[in-house]
């Protein structure tokens, strides 16, 4: 089950073998030129490399990971998860002066040393921060060694999960010099931000100077429906024929590096060499898209039901120790979504715990159950793309309502698929750098949109 959440974001970026169509990128200078118009194609290939911003290499930071233990919570994971009793692995990148702190959220199933992170770690240490970098909840790290129930989508207790590690991070590095503390987060992890920052106008641990919500979901529980049909509405066959469709994805990645080897696997030229040789349908990037986010929820659902002994997909009582096979459960687990999830583990879980029925919990996982907070900080800051194909029509809109003078959405880039473009890395840095009047400037240049 490591392998699948390892391999799901190698596909998500290996997908992109099967090409895209680029916009035109001769615009005026003033007008915003992310190169890539498809939102499927720029949410799979991300920033090619000649338009990414400039920053220092990852080897050149002094980026370190170190593992944080709690007391019994090591004693309590099983067996078959040998490889996490290390403890919570996390990323501190630090100055050697006195400066300010960002924590960074990772998004769903991603780890501290994704792709992302990595980019919040050279941007942010390039511009004399000390930078934090926290797994997403939803990763089998983070599961097992750092949450309550290691049944993650509760953004509230998700929030205080993340809220409790953030301090105990901070109490084993008592030598680090801090002048204030800074929040960003993205996809899944912008919408944990949101609800850490809360948290803290409350417990006043951190009192975040500035926060920065990044291709938040506006409701948790539409964007999962629409990641698991992108895959179960384009797969030819339907989902029986989706273990042959992924050895087949496999299969035609190796293909492909064999005959390009001079082009390092899963690299942004890897990528962008690739589009030329493929021109492939929307439906078929929704697949791939949909293939990456379900072996992020494959790891979840086993995790979880392997934790708290469930008997969802292994049965009850079974005991799995190191060299037990997983190759059924994994077959198993791949047929089964995020939607799956809700209505099989989450929902009764927290319906025993809470009371609150389905539509009340869904309504716990949108950003608008906490609007009023929302809509009256002025902490907080947001950066989305108009066609972020995992919004339902006219959720950007009701996203963009809850920042007033604080939202910068650009055109296109897909989800998260800009992040590392040039004028995207400035405007996340200037913004912690300098605030309110500095992003009326940015939004302006960029042609982006300012709600």
């Amino acid at each position: 089950m490591l392998k699948i959440q390892k391999l799901g974001t190698a596909l998500l970026l290996a997908a992109g073998i099967l090409a895209t169509t680029f916009a035109n990128a001769s615009e005026g200078a003033t007008s915003y030129a992310y190169p890539i118009d498809n939102a499927y194609a720029a949410t799979i290939i991300g920033t090619p490399n000649g338009y990414k911003a400039k920053l220092p290499e990852y080897t050149d930071i002094p980026a370190k990971e170190y593992a944080l233990k709690e007391p019994g919570k090591t004693d309590s994971i099983p067996d078959v998860f040998w490889y996490e009793k290390k403890g919570l692995k996390y990323t501190l990148t630090a100055q050697k002066q006195k400066a300010p702190l960002v924590f960074a959220i990772a998004g769903t199933g991603a780890t501290h040393l994704s792709s992302k992170m990595k980019l919040f770690q050279r941007a942010f240490y390039n511009a004399g921060f000390h930078v934090v970098s926290i797994n997403s909840p939803t990763v089998s790290n983070f599961m097992l060694n750092a949450s309550e129930t290691a049944i993650p989508g509760n953004l509230e207790e998700d929030a205080e999960d993340l809220y409790k590690i953030m301090k105990l991070i901070m109490e084993q590095h008592p030598e680090l010099e801090v002048s204030q503390y800074d929040l960003i987060g993205y996809s899944l992890g912008a919408s944990h931000a949101a609800f850490v920052a809360r948290l803290d106008e409350k417990e006043k641990a951190f009192n975040f100077n500035k926060v920065m919500m990044i291709n938040p979901p506006l409701n948790l529980y539409h964007s999962v429906q629409k990641l698991d049909r992108m895959l179960e509405d384009n797969i030819p066959g339907g989902m029986d024929n989706f273990n042959t469709y992924f050895r087949n994805l496999v299969n035609n990645i190796s293909e492909y590096h064999k005959d390009n080897p001079g082009i390092s696997m899963l690299s942004s030229d890897f990528l962008y060499s690739a589009y030329k040789d493929r021109n492939p349908s929307d439906y078929n990037m929704q697949a791939l898209i949909g293939v990456a986010f379900r072996l992020s929820s494959a790891n979840l659902i086993f995790v979880t039901d392997v934790a708290n002994n469930l008997g969802y997909v292994v049965p009850k009582g079974t005991k799995l120790t190191s060299t037990t096979s997983l190759t059924e459960y994994s077959k198993a687990t791949r047929r089964l979504g995020f939607v799956d999830y809700v209505n099989e583990v989450y929902v009764p879980y927290f319906n025993r715990k809470t009371g609150k029925d389905k539509a009340a919990l869904v309504n716990d996982t949108s950003l608008l159950s906490i609007k009023d907070y929302l809509t009256h900080t002025d902490k907080i800051a947001l950066m989305h793309n108009e066609n972020d194909p995992i919004l339902q029509a006219g959720e950007i809109d009701q996203i963009k309502s809850l920042f007033p003078g604080r939202a910068m959405v650009y055109p296109t880039g897909g989800h998260c698929g800009n992040m590392e473009y040039k004028d995207n890395v400035d405007y996340m840095v200037n913004y912690f750098k300098t605030g309110s009047n500095n992003r009326a400037t940015v939004a302006s240049i960029n042609n982006g949109s300012m709600k």
